[in-house]
């Protein structure tokens, strides 16, 4: 394996640690706000009602959570769909995070939720980039 492929190679397996630890997490991370509604204040905006946090969990779980691990079993079995879930991901991921960081600046508090996110906005562009020349064998 040369250079180029084996550095390719770590990539892809970074890439799919890091969207199966993500997928876990977001499942967790709404179990805990399911299961502990307290918890829901340092994640909601200054003043909003708890709904304007929690019309986020659909889109969290299907697109995000699930989307991880579909990207992550994409990219581990080579199937020529996967860096286009990885891309979709990506997105889900820079605007909730996006959202999350001008919510935390604009309105107060949540930075929790802003600072969670933050490596969103970093590793998935970045492994959407890495990965794009890849050759799905």
């Amino acid at each position: 394996m040369g250079t180029a492929q084996t550095r390719h190679f770590r990539v892809r397996r970074l890439a799919i640690l890091y969207l199966v630890v993500q997928g876990v997490a977001v499942f967790a991370w709404w179990a805990l706000l399911l299961l502990h509604p307290e918890a829901r204040e340092a994640f909601a905006a200054s003043g909003a009602p708890e709904t304007t946090l929690l019309a986020f969990m659909p889109g969290d779980l299907i697109v995000y959570g699930a989307g991880s691990l579909l990207a992550a079993y994409g990219l581990a079995h080579g199937r020529a769909w996967g860096w286009a879930a990885l891309c979709v991901n990506a997105g889900a991921g820079v605007y909730a995070a996006l959202y999350g960081l001008a919510l935390s600046l604009l309105g107060g508090g949540a930075w929790l939720g802003a600072v969670m996110m933050a490596p969103a906005l970093v590793v998935l562009p970045a492994l959407v980039w890495l990965l794009r020349l890849e050759k799905i064998k």
